[in-house]
C-alpha cells in the first residue's frame, strides 16, 4: 500500500498535508464563509514548509 501511495501521491506526508488543508478550509468555511480560500492558501503554505523541514 505504501508503494501505491508513493506512486500516486508522492508520500504519506503529502496526502496528510492535502487532507488537513482541505479539512481546515472546510471548517473555516463553516465559521467564516468568505475566508475559506485564504485559509486553504495559508494551510497549503504551512504544509509546504512542513515538507521542507
Amino acid at each position: 500500500m505504501k508503494k501505491v501511495l508513493q506512486l500516486v501521491f508522492g508520500d504519506v506526508r503529502n496526502v496528510v498535508s492535502v487532507g488537513l488543508a482541505l479539512a481546515c478550509a472546510f471548517v473555516g468555511e463553516r465559521w467564516i464563509p468568505g475566508f475559506a480560500g485564504w485559509i486553504l492558501v495559508v494551510v497549503i503554505l504551512a504544509a509546504g514548509l512542513w515538507q521542507v523541514i
